[in-house]
């Protein structure tokens, strides 16, 4: 006979706080979503001028969305060790995949932030 499994692994976890579905609400990630929103439409903002500050606002653009596309990739990290240590190995693939995106997006928007910085200390104004 089998003993019985403990009572906290039986009944599911009640989510606390706000949230959104699955998705827990906090302060972090709201900071993130905003940052991520405000660095992209930064970004069409910049596509849109045509002035000589255009190259600047793209990197700066560029910049800010590959910070935080950064630091959701080191948040997806951490979530890849919890859900290790949690046993639940499909959610750890899964975040671990998904970290991986998001690294890369980071890796490629901070090189398009120093090709723009590098462009526009090459150019002159004659």
């Amino acid at each position: 006979m089998t003993p019985a499994p403990p009572v906290a692994a039986r009944t599911p976890r009640r989510p606390r706080g706000p949230h959104l579905g699955p998705i827990d609400i906090t302060p972090v990630r709201v900071i993130l979503f905003i940052a991520l929103v405000g660095g992209f439409a930064f970004l069409a903002y910049s596509l849109l001028v045509r002035d000589q500050l255009q190259v600047p606002l793209m990197a700066s653009g560029f910049a800010v969305v590959g910070l935080v596309f950064g630091t959701m990739a080191v948040l997806a990290l951490v979530s890849v060790v919890r859900s290790g240590r949690a046993g639940r190995d499909g959610t750890a693939v899964a975040t671990a995949l998904f970290g991986g995106l998001l690294a890369a997006a980071a890796m490629m928007s901070l090189a398009a932030a120093v090709i723009m910085s590098m462009i526009w200390g090459g150019t002159s104004v004659t």
